[in-house]
């Protein structure tokens, strides 16, 4: 793999941006919406981005899972039902992206990075939304599309699905993040089991951010019962929206 920087220097950079993604992301969702980019930035094909993202993800939504489920807030009653749905919707889009070329995705790559931004900053986020009876009737659907949805590109997956679980079933937001950490491990993980047949993971690389990911992951989510996501949020979308521009003018 050939980078626009010095090895060392990439790696570095790259293991700082896993800390701060995982930890977002274990509070607010959205991490990826650092990795990407930063990931593309450095001269990695859009493929391997993927890929490695994907690798490295799975051990930061494996720590947040395992500490909100050692907290007791992963009581929601239909988990393995919701953890098979995504995981399927994962493995399809993993599989369909994989057929498209790096050409093509390096021009679809910082549209949804901008589109997925601007959800961020027009949605309201989570305001104690009452539970929808008629939307729960297509809830499932909702779930395997995120799952598709985090299989084809990524990002911003996190707070969809727990903006999901707020405004579809009105879970609390505690209840909804840890519930979010376990689909989203389930949609990373299959999604990482397809690449990795098909040797686009970059695996030093993969490994040494998941080293952060999972500092990351374990501050974070410790960190989410003080209801840290109003900070992040801000934070969150600037930074995504300036990385965008910045592939987009070359």
């Amino acid at each position: 793999m050939e980078y626009l920087y010095e090895e060392t220097t990439v790696y570095l950079i790259l293991f700082v941006v896993a800390f701060f993604a995982s930890l977002i992301d274990s509070i607010a969702g959205g991490g990826g919406l650092l990795t990407t980019p930063s990931m593309l930035l450095v001269g990695i094909t859009p493929l391997n981005v993927l890929a490695t993202n994907k690798f490295q993800s799975c051990f930061g939504t494996f720590t947040s899972t395992y500490n909100y489920y050692r907290n007791g807030l992963l009581v929601e009653k239909k988990k393995i039902l919701y953890f098979i749905l995504s995981f399927i919707g994962s493995s399809i889009g993993t599989l369909l992206v994989s057929r498209i070329s790096n050409e093509t995705l390096e021009s679809i790559i910082p549209i949804l990075l901008i589109g997925a931004a601007l959800f961020f900053i027009t949605n309201k986020g989570p305001s104690g939304v009452t539970k929808n009876e008629k939307l729960l009737i297509i809830f499932n659907l909702v779930v395997f599309a995120i799952g598709f949805y985090d299989g084809f590109f990524g990002p911003g997956t996190g707070s969809f699905f727990v903006l999901a679980f707020i405004i579809i079933k009105g879970a609390n937001i505690m209840q909804s993040t840890a519930i979010t950490k376990l689909l989203n491990f389930s949609s990373n993980f299959a999604a990482f089991i397809i690449f990795a047949f098909q040797g686009y993971v970059i695996w030093y690389l993969g490994l040494t951010m998941a080293v952060a990911q999972i500092a990351g992951a374990y501050t974070g989510s410790k960190f989410a019962i003080k209801n840290g996501e109003k900070v992040v949020r801000p934070v969150l979308v600037i930074v995504s929206i300036l990385l965008s521009l910045r592939i987009l003018l070359g």
